[in-house]
């Protein structure tokens, strides 16, 4: 499109050329030629006649060619105006960096009004500004990974203002290259979002004091219980209505209830240190359920393992032990009577497997199974409501998940998956 506008506008130059040289070479020629008078007079009416036809046709082509070029800047125009009332920053480079298009709202935001921006690289219009030099070079870097990739990229960049405050950008770079895969040209859109990312902070702060408020209301539920009952031991027992020799053991009790309440909120705040290494998964499990088997069997209940496959894991094996106890634990509190859990550990897919326990308990109502791992939430009458919490924070930091089903009456199945070594 080019080429032809430049064509086009060549056309007036080029016919007072040919026209200039056309009528005195033909004159010439004519004059030269010693033809009859008739012949001469018939030639120059040719000549005229094909100057004239020449001419029509330049003519009209010229004129059709007017209408098309003033269309096509009339929709340049529309399409500038439309550019530059655009809210976003918008730009249009060349392949060797060099500024084509700038729309107001860049101009604007580094200062450059006055200046020539066309035809300039980045690093030839720092120059021009102090305050936004660094940012403009920084711009140099994340348009050549857009280069790099050859592909539409994303990324956040951060422009500081002379107030002292900053403006987010989330910037689009589309690099288009010729057929031959050379660099073509480079349009870059960036979109203001820091009165986003404001109310994002805003939002996450929200939800931090809104689960602040919940732990905070959940612990003094769960202490004030224990700290009631020593309370009133110790008024009873200063009002010489009861001697506190005599219940010692229940006071220790509630002393060691409020611990482990501690305890649990500080595994659930920050976890203890862990030293991964790869680790046999079923090697765990058998240890697990040979702890807890005695236990089982004075409870009646039976513990059963299957075991399809053998599977390693990146792993802290003792906090896995805990999880798995809890689980199990948890299982054999939902049997009343004589029942059973069957231990398994098969395949998922090429990343992960799954370890399942499965116990013919009482199960859990569908409307209280989706609260379980939230703080301070238990099914079980005297429950904490932290094991579980615990044991998703735990499996969440092996890159695993937690899969839990029930129906009352039938049972629970709760599935850990965990990633394969091969994962990490």
């Amino acid at each position: 499109m080019k080429n032809r506008t430049e064509f086009f506008r060549s056309i007036p130059f080029l016919y007072l050329v040919i026209g200039t040289i056309w009528v005195p070479i033909t004159d010439y020629l004519l004059k030269v030629s010693h033809l009859p008078v008739e012949k001469i007079f018939f030639l120059e009416m040719i000549k005229g006649l094909l100057f004239v036809f020449i001419t029509s046709i330049l003519l009209s082509y010229f004129i059709r060619n007017l209408k098309e070029i003033k269309q096509i800047e009339e929709e340049k125009e529309k399409l500038a105006l439309l550019i530059d009332t655009m809210p976003d920053f918008i730009s249009f480079k060349d392949g060797e960096g060099k500024c084509l298009q700038m729309n107001k709202f860049g101009i604007n935001l580094f200062e450059l009004e006055g200046v020539n921006y066309k035809g300039k690289t980045n690093e030839e219009l720092a120059k021009y500004t102090d305050f936004y030099h660094d940012a403009l070079i920084y711009c140099i870097d994340t348009d050549e990974e857009a280069w790099k990739a050859e592909k539409i990229t994303r990324c956040e960049e951060i422009i500081p203002l002379k107030d002292g405050s900053d403006k987010t950008f989330d910037t689009f770079k589309v690099p288009i290259f010729n057929k031959d895969g050379s660099r073509k040209a480079l349009l870059i859109i960036g979109r203001d979002i820091t009165d986003l990312k404001e109310t994002e902070i805003m939002l996450r702060q929200s939800e931090k004091l809104s689960v602040l408020g919940e732990l905070a209301a959940g612990i003094a539920h769960e202490i004030r219980n224990p700290l009631t009952t020593i309370k009133g031991f110790m008024q009873m027992g200063k009002e010489k209505t009861i001697k506190l020799e005599d219940h010692i053991d229940i006071l220790l009790d509630e002393i060691d209830r409020i611990n482990i309440i501690v305890n649990e909120l500080l595994l659930v705040a920050k976890p203890q240190g862990a030293t991964f290494s790869n680790k046999n998964i079923n090697t765990i499990v058998r240890e697990v359920i040979q702890l807890l088997s005695t236990e089982a069997s004075l409870q009646n209940i039976l513990l059963n393992m299957t075991e399809l496959d053998q599977f390693d894991t990146y792993c802290y094996d003792s906090q896995l032990k805990q999880v798995f106890i809890n689980i199990l634990k948890n299982a054999m509190e939902a049997i009343s009577t004589k029942g059973e859990v069957n231990v398994s550990i098969y395949d998922i897919n090429e990343d992960y497997f799954a370890v399942t326990f499965e116990d013919n308990g009482c199960g859990i109502e569908e409307n209280r199974l989706k609260h379980i791992g939230e703080p301070f939430y238990s099914v079980k009458e005297k429950g904490i409501g932290l094991g579980m919490t615990v044991s998703f924070r735990i499996i969440e930091s092996h890159k695993g998940s937690i899969h839990i089903t029930s129906q009352v009456n039938l049972g629970t199945s709760v599935e850990v998956w965990l990633p394969k070594s091969k994962f990490i």
